[in-house]
């Protein structure tokens, strides 16, 4: 460890373990994704002049360090333990017991550690471990387990154990008893609170009464959250005399499924006057509505006539027809018609009740209230980009919201003008207090600004949605030369003069290129792509192509662009001129002649057909007075020919001024043997103004070497020479060596 690697240590100049001990385990906290988190326990005694923290923590992968030994004892640390519940609680391993801190992140600058738990034997522990899932058999989970050195495994309740979450469910009363009631009439109601005791919601999945009972709830469908209560409403019916009995039984998420309540009543025999039915129950209505009406029949049982009062309905229930007067005869009954009219959505109960000389008689009244479907839309403008065109854009939402309870249908939508397109996510309904989204998207057609309408209709209207956004042309591109590229002739493995090609974005979208390349004898040269990976709009960047032909002939390439606009991929045609050829000796490269004499070398120039081009040829490493002439002194490519080098001794050169054109007309005629200059000079004079005027050009005063006859003044030097002969093409040259031998 490097010396600063412990931050808070000044007193051992911040060295991680300075006593030098064995590090006893190294544990990454599992709370932190990252795994740079990571506790250090050290062994090892303080003392003797060497200091021993204990425990280490890092936050950024030991990096650097923090001493978190605090009021640990001087003993050895053997083991760490992250407790899984909380990051901040810690349990250490120590020769001496094990010890927590619930703080950990003070344990740089406080005494933070405290002994946890007794009982266990004097021994080291060693190593620790955490687990979650272990009951500590008193309804909590999560136990911490210690092992020590030889006296076992032991184990001790987590600081953070807990009891799971689970709901649990309590009835506000054990069992219900009713007092008497006739045969055939409905007491009144009693209530039992259902309570989730636990601490998880509770889901109440049915209540069931047997027996002579019946009840209403809160509970089925509705979930009851901890310390939360639903309530129960239990009423009885008698169909007999005599003592009656049944059960509430109340099933959910809880252990064992239910929860059950004895019910309990007396029947005794009916009083004159029986309501039937005893309850009415109503569909769902909407707010604000009249239900269809139902009856309740009045019936007189007994034997003698009884008076009658106005019968009552109360809640949200009213009367609206009645054919019972004020007395009412034996064995006759009488109709009264009731409807429902919420003025409140969710479940509405009252009752129906009727006066008599015998007593009151009741009947419930039950319905549920429906608030009216509406069709809220938001928002009500969608304003999309610039789009290319042709492409479609992004999506945008428009919400359709039924906030009533009952479904809102004939949903349609469409768009009724514009380049925009609608996808019907709510289908032709929507139910109550849900929401469904109308996807849209812009695919403009022509360049601009372009608008549109969305058009949503449904049971109670239509309405509509204010659709814009902008056409915009798609990437264009240009690649000038239009024609493209041609190279003039260039020999083999030769590089042309480089030609520029530009690119220009005309659309109406940056240009973003994929790709720049070539093919066959042609490259980009290094450097001077000015293009980059995207180009702006009215933007033009440049690149150079150059030729390297591999081989002669006519070699064509292409330039390829690829890029986002519709016409990719673009391509330039390449066309360059390749110049290759071969010469080679055609016999013999080695000739032996006397001084005087000449020697003819045959040789051979070949190249394939269709390559252009001329060849001129040079000889050079003549000796001295004597010449080396090529014949032809030019040729043509495209095929195979014959050339020969002459080598003439003993020759002496005319200094005459030279008409270009006319180099083989002055080889010819200043290129005379030795042994004609014996002639007279006059005669020498007159040839060489014979060779001026063939050549058509004027000639300045000529010498004649010295010496005569077959022993000329100036012979061609003994010796072997080295020739060489060149042919040269666009820039390329083939060369073929010669060996003179002069004797």
């Amino acid at each position: 460890m490097a010396k600063s690697a412990v931050t808070n240590d000044i007193a051992d100049a911040g060295i991680f373990n300075p006593g030098g001990f064995d590090v006893s385990s190294v544990v990454a906290d599992p709370h932190d994704a990252t795994g740079k988190t990571v506790y250090a326990t050290v062994m090892g005694f303080a003392g003797n002049g060497a200091n021993a923290p204990h425990l280490y923590r890092s936050t950024n992968g030991g990096a650097s360090w923090a001493n978190i030994s605090g009021n640990l004892p001087n003993a050895p640390a053997n083991g760490v333990a992250i407790d899984p519940n909380d990051a901040n609680t810690l349990y250490v391993a120590m020769d001496t017991g094990v010890y927590v801190t619930t703080q950990v992140t003070t344990c740089t600058s406080a005494n933070c550690w405290s002994v946890y738990g007794v009982g266990l034997p004097n021994a080291p522990v060693v190593a620790l471990d955490a687990a979650t899932g272990l009951a500590t058999g008193d309804g909590r989970y999560g136990e911490l387990r210690a092992a020590t050195y030889g006296r076992g495994i032991w184990q001790i309740p987590l600081l953070t154990a807990a009891v799971p979450a689970t709901p649990a469910m309590s009835l506000s009363q054990a069992s219900l008893t009713f007092a008497t009631q006739a045969v055939a009439t409905a007491s009144a109601m009693q209530t039992i609170m259902v309570t989730n005791t636990g601490n998880a919601a509770l889901t109440v999945s049915q209540i069931v009464a047997s027996g002579d009972f019946s009840e209403t709830n809160t509970c089925v469908g509705t979930a009851v959250g901890a310390g939360g209560t639903c309530s129960v409403e239990v009423k009885f019916a008698p169909t007999a005399v005599g003592i009656r009995t049944g059960m509430l039984t109340v099933y959910g998420n809880v252990p064992g499924r239910q929860a059950i309540a004895p019910l309990t009543g007396v029947g005794v025999p009916p009083a004159s006057i029986v309501l039937s039915p005893l309850t009415l129950t109503y569909s769902g209505t909407n707010v604000g509505s009249a239900s269809a009406a139902q009856n309740i029949t009045i019936s007189n049982t007994g034997g003698i006539t009884v008076s009658l009062q106005a019968p009552v309905a109360t809640g949200d229930f009213a009367i609206t027809a009645n054919t019972c007067g004020a007395t009412l005869v034996a064995n006759v009954g009488c109709t009264v018609s009731v409807v429902f009219r919420p003025t409140a959505s969710g479940a509405r109960s009252g009752n129906f009740s009727v006066s008599d000389s015998v007593g009151t008689q009741t009947a419930s009244l039950n319905g549920q209230g429906l608030l009216p479907a509406t069709d809220s839309l938001a928002p009500l403008t969608l304003s999309f980009g610039g789009q290319q065109l042709n492409t479609v854009s992004a999506t945008q939402q428009v919400m359709l919201t039924n906030s009533g309870d009952t479904a809102l249908t004939l949903v349609s939508a469409q768009i009724t003008s514009g380049d925009f397109t609608v996808v019907n996510g709510c289908g032709n309904s929507l139910n109550g207090h849900s929401s469904c989204a109308l996807v849209v998207a812009f695919v403009p057609k022509n360049v601009g600004v372009g608008t549109g309408v969305l058009t949503i209709a449904d049971q109670f209207r239509s309405q509509t949605v204010a659709l814009s956004g902008t056409g915009i042309a798609p990437p264009g591109v240009s690649l000038s030369p239009l024609s493209g590229l041609t190279f003039t002739e260039t020999g083999f493995g030769m590089t042309s003069a480089a030609q520029t090609v530009t690119l220009t974005n005309n659309g109406g979208m940056p240009l973003l290129i994929q790709s720049l390349s070539v093919t066959g004898d042609f490259a980009i040269v290094s450097g001077s792509n000015t293009c980059g990976s995207s180009l702006a709009v009215a933007a033009a960047c440049t690149l150079q192509i150059a030729f390297t032909p591999t081989t002669g002939g006519t070699r064509a390439g292409i330039l390829t662009l690829v890029d986002n606009a519709t016409s990719s991929p673009q391509r330039m045609q390449l066309v360059g001129t390749g110049v290759d050829f071969a010469l080679a000796a055609n016999g013999s490269t080695t000739a032996t002649v006397s001084a005087g004499a000449q020697a003819v070398y045959p040789l051979l120039l070949t190249s394939a057909t269709g390559v252009p081009g001329t060849v001129t040829f040079s000889c050079t490493g003549a000796p001295a007075y004597s010449t080396c002439l090529v014949n032809p002194s030019s040729q043509t490519l495209g095929g195979t020919a014959t050339i020969s080098a002459t080598v003439m001794t003993n020759v002496a050169s005319l200094r005459l001024p030279v008409r270009p054109g006319t180099e083989p007309f002055i080889w010819l005629v200043g290129l005379v043997p030795i042994g004609l200059l014996a002639l007279r000079y006059k005669r020498l004079r007159n040839a060489t103004m014979l060779a001026c005027l063939l050549m058509m050009a004027g000639c300045s005063a000529s010498r004649l070497i010295p010496g005569s006859g077959s022993n000329p003044g100036n012979p061609t030097p003994s010796g072997t020479y080295n020739l060489t002969v060149s042919g040269v093409s666009a820039g390329l040259t083939r060369s073929v060596g010669l060996t003179l031998i002069v004797k």
